[in-house]
């Protein structure tokens, strides 16, 4: 690498350090994937849309509780929009699992918020009001997703990082947001009162912002159709289901097939959809399902959360979104897209693979803490290199890939 080009990517990469630091800012220890903050500050009951319930012709607000860590000086925060669970007749968005996720994200730095959605009367369970509360639902998250972008400064939000997670009903109502297009709408929803395309709901004032989101993990949920998830619209998913789930199929079947209920729809689970993105070529997704285990498994018999199980779907939740948080990388990257790094987070040792970079030579790996310090920079002429990292101190690092003019940057974390 000639000194004009080594010197325009380490401008590049002081760039890039102080963006990084600025966005991470891990005030101690490593944000987001370990609890730096102490405490966190809620805002409770702030309405984000209006939208008329089922069997009603007046509209009604709907509110969020918004939670973040207190004392955080971080500009513009990942955001974590949580949908309660409760088969779309009850819950609330201070369910106990709602609140332990947003709490404990938040102390991992994140931006969290719990929200309502509309709801029917037990008067009105069917297949057929199911299927439109379900629409509903989604249209509700779409219009968080919408608020939260167009209030992204006032929130301190960065809005090209908003993930979702859901319980349920909320798992259901995440999918079919991220992924119903107009032409794949139930006919149900399209009786009288038709309900309307998926992104119309809400208040006037963001109805013209992309509701695109960067990720979600749906929890014991599903889908009508599997056809509804195709490659061109496909954002990445992490899929946790026990799989004696008989609430919501594990695999696909009628919902409720452990209570006596007339007819109820027929849902395709976190099986059958992972079945279906191999199918189509998606490898972009995680599945997570837990033996033996029934619906809601994180609950306990008095309808608390066992504490262990819990922290199963945490740390799922937790290393998802670190995976996901996408921190940006130089220009001029073709081959250079193809190169990785692992495990992540590590202990002991960390591999490199640069086989991609290989048949241009050899090419130039530095490693740096967020603080710029050089770590190691060395020339890597084989296609895995491994360095020890046993004696360094925990934190967030950058590795440099650097050949012929280009350079890409890849981040680790040693624990």
């Amino acid at each position: 690498m000639n000194t004009k080009c080594f010197l325009m990517c380490g401008t590049l990469f002081a760039a890039f350090a102080f963006l990084f630091s600025n966005r991470v800012e891990a005030q101690s220890g490593t944000r987001f994937l370990d609890p730096v903050f102490n405490e966190v500050t809620t805002t409770e009951a702030i309405p984000f849309s209006s939208a008329i319930r089922e069997g009603q012709t007046t509209p009604s607000t709907l509110y969020l509780d918004f939670y973040e860590p207190t004392g955080d000086t971080m500009a513009a925060r990942p955001l974590v929009i949580t949908v309660f669970g409760g088969a779309f007749v009850t819950g609330s968005r201070d369910y106990v699992d709602m609140v332990a996720y947003c709490t404990r994200l938040a102390k991992l730095g994140y931006a969290t918020a719990s929200i309502d959605y509309r709801l029917l009367s037990w008067l009105q369970f069917s297949e057929s009001a199911l299927m439109r509360d379900a629409y509903m639902a989604a249209q509700d998250v779409s219009a968080a997703i919408r608020f939260f972008k167009l209030h992204c400064d006032d929130y301190r939000i960065d809005p090209d990082r908003i993930f979702l997670l859901g319980n349920s009903a909320g798992s259901i109502a995440i999918l079919a947001e991220m992924f119903m297009g107009e032409e794949e709408r139930p006919e149900q929803t399209f009786t009288e009162p038709d309900l309307g395309t998926m992104h119309s709901s809400g208040f006037e004032e963001y109805a013209g912002i992309s509701p695109q989101v960067a990720g979600a993990i749906p929890h014991w949920g599903g889908v009508n159709a599997l056809d509804v998830i195709d490659v061109e619209e496909y954002t990445p998913i992490c899929m946790i289901h026990g799989t004696d789930d008989l609430t919501v199929p594990f695999d696909s079947g009628y919902c409720f097939s452990n209570f006596s209920l007339p007819s109820m729809p027929y849902m395709y689970g976190s099986q059958a959809i992972a079945t279906h993105l191999e199918s189509i070529g998606i490898t972009d997704f995680e599945f997570h399902p837990f033996e033996g285990e029934e619906h809601a498994f994180y609950y306990n018999a008095v309808y608390q959360l066992d504490e262990e199980k819990f922290g199963w779907c945490f740390d799922i939740t937790r290393d998802f979104l670190w995976k996901h948080l996408g921190w940006p990388t130089s220009t001029q990257e073709t081959t250079m897209q193809e190169v990785t790094l692992y495990p992540n987070p590590a202990t002991a040792s960390i591999v490199f693979h640069g086989d991609a970079l290989l048949p241009n030579g050899s090419y130039q790996l530095q490693v740096l803490d967020v603080l710029g310090r050089e770590m190691t920079n060395v020339a890597v002429s084989s296609p895995h290199y491994s360095i020890d990292i046993s004696s360094w101190p925990p934190g967030v690092y950058v590795a440099r890939f650097g050949q012929n003019g280009n350079c890409c940057f890849r981040k680790f974390v040693k624990r």
